[in-house]
Formats: C-alpha cells, sequence, structure tokens
C-alpha cells in the first residue's frame, strides 16, 4: 500500500480548513500493474503541482460536471468502494489528431478494453486553496495542502462509447481472498504441465489419427501407449484436423484392445469424428505421489502424500 500524501506545512491546511472558505480539486495517480507507469490526473481545468509531481488536466476527462464520483465509506472491515469516470478527447482541438490521450502508445479505452487498468492502483488526493488564481495564472496551482481521501484498487470497468467507469476497492478487499493460498492435502496441488509441475506437455504429446467415423465423444486411433504415467485416463485431446480442429477435450477413460485405443471424452466434439481427423493426446495424472513416480518428477509433488483421505481421518 503507498504511503499517501499529507499537508506537511506546520498547521497551514488545518488554519485553511477552519475559515471554511476554501476551494478544492482532485488528484488521482494511477499506478499501472507490471511496473508500466504511473498516470497523474486532477479534475477541473487546470494542472497542480505538488510535492515534486504535477497532475495535468490536458488528458482524458476525469470527474466532469455530469459525471461526478461517488463513494461508499463502511464501519468495521466491508470494502469501501470510489467510482468514478475517465473521458478520453475525441480530437485533439490543436492538431485535429483523433483519439489523442494514450496509454504508452495505445488509446486510453482500446488500453482499458484490453485490461490496461485492472490491478491498477489508485490513489485520490484532494488538494485545497483560499481561492482559484486570477489570471494571469502560473502553469500550475500550488495548493495549500493536500489530503489522501481514497486509495484502492481497481475492481472493475465498463467501457461505453466515449467513456469508462471505473470502480475501485479499498486494500481491504484484499481479506476477502481465500487463505490460506496452498491447502494441506494427499493429493497434488499442482496442475499437469504447469510451471511448478515443471514438466513440459510437449515432450509427452502422442499424434494421432482417427481409424474410422465414430461418435462425437469416442475417437477410436491406432496408438501407442503414452509417456509418464502410462495413461491417456485424465489427459487431454486437442485435434488438429478435420472439422473439430482446435477444438480440445478431456479424456475420460482410454480402453485399448489389439492396438486400438478408444477415447471417451468427458464432453463431446462439437462436430462427428469421422476417418482421417488428426489429434494430439496427451497423457493424465490422478495426482497421487505414486503415480508422481512414474514421471521421475516426485521431487516437485504439490501434496502430503501422508494426509489420510478425509474419509478415513476420523
Amino acid at each position: 500500500m503507498k504511503t499517501p500524501i499529507y499537508e506537511t506545512t506546520s498547521g497551514a491546511l488545518a488554519a485553511l480548513l477552519a475559515t471554511r472558505a476554501f476551494v478544492f480539486g482532485d488528484l488521482y495517480t494511477i499506478t499501472l500493474p507490471n511496473n508500466n507507469g504511473t498516470l497523474r490526473l486532477c479534475s477541473g481545468d487546470t494542472d497542480w503541482s505538488f510535492g515534486g509531481n504535477t497532475w495535468g488536466h490536458g488528458g482524458p476527462l476525469i470527474d466532469t460536471p455530469g459525471s461526478r464520483p461517488t463513494a461508499h465509506w463502511k464501519l468495521g472491515l466491508d470494502v469501501d468502494t470510489w467510482q468514478f469516470a475517465i473521458i478520453p478527447r475525441a480530437v485533439d482541438p490543436m492538431t485535429g489528431a483523433a483519439w489523442p490521450d494514450l496509454i504508452g502508445s495505445v488509446p486510453w479505452l482500446q488500453a482499458i478494453a484490453a485490461g490496461a487498468l485492472m490491478g491498477a492502483t489508485v490513489e485520490i488526493d484532494r488538494a485545497y486553496l483560499p481561492a482559484w488564481p486570477t489570471f494571469p495564472r502560473a502553469p500550475a496551482i500550488v495548493p495549500t495542502g493536500v489530503v489522501n481521501i481514497f486509495t484502492g484498487r481497481v475492481a472493475s470497468v465498463d467501457i461505453e462509447r466515449t467513456i469508462a467507469h471505473v470502480t475501485l476497492n479499498s486494500h481491504l478487499d484484499i481479506l476477502s481472498a481465500d487463505m490460506p493460498r496452498n491447502l494441506f492435502q494427499a493429493g497434488c496441488r499442482h496442475t499437469l504441465f504447469d510451471p511448478r509441475c515443471t514438466l513440459a506437455a510437449s515432450s509427452y504429446a502422442v499424434s494421432c489419427t482417427a481409424t474410422g467415423a465414430s461418435a462425437q465423444n469416442a475417437p477410436v486411433a491406432s496408438v501407442g501407449a503414452p509417456g509418464g504415467s502410462g495413461t491417456y485416463n485424465l489427459g487431454r485431446v486437442v485435434f488438429t484436423g478435420g472439422k473439430n480442429a482446435t477444438f480440445t477435450r478431456s479424456i475420460r477413460t482410454a480402453t485399448t484392445v489389439s492396438g486400438v485405443t478408444t477415447f471417451t471424452l468427458i464432453a463431446p466434439m462439437p462436430f462427428p469424428i469421422l476417418a482421417g481427423d488428426t489429434f494430439t493426446a496427451y497423457p493424465g495424472c490422478d495426482k497421487k505421489y505414486s503415480t508422481c513416480g512414474t514421471w521421475g518428477n516426485q521431487a516437485n509433488f504439490g501434496g502430503q502424500d501422508q494426509i489420510p483421505a478425509p474419509e478415513t481421518a476420523i
């Protein structure tokens, strides 16, 4: 969690607020995920400068009079929320360029639709000063003081044709995550071929060709036994040819008779399976420690095999 900005001059802001005669503007500091930079926007029609940072008004409009932000604060550990609108400019009035407001090199709405703000941290600070400066005024207003009023993470974004509505959740939302991350259990918590399993699916892929027309949930092929676990049960098939090309299904069971294997799929393929259709079959894993040994991968086993099954634990 970032440390919020606070006015540090001795009593200056407190004295201003005590007069009940002041103006203010809101400063939005958006820290993009994955160290992709920081954006600083402000409400109003002028820049603000404080603490060595500048919040610009020349980018997308934020908190316009017709779309004021809404906030919901609660007592206790309930998650607080803040909602605001971002309206990128459709045209630069100086150059005539279309959609000049960018995140990196991508227009705002396009970048938001691609997930540029998901997981971003947003800090909303309120800047106070006695009165709006008169013309001619400095390039940026320097407030008497700044107080943080909300800090949270982007929870959802609703995009319309020219506007994006952003909802923030306070950091109390982190407390709603399921804990602990990993449970103590007999079965392996990893998924076969994921990064924690460390095995590579390409090393165990078996190319197959359907030997004849069959039901949509039961392709038949002449194929040898798979590597690793030695069984296709709980594995998967990925069709590479025919009308089902690119579709994937999980294997319920695989039965071999006289060198011909019948795969029974958990769900049927979208189209009938015809002779000559090609697919790739991958072995399965039942997440047992002994099965992990057939892969030679017990060092990366993700379970605690000495824990008894729930039905025998009592």
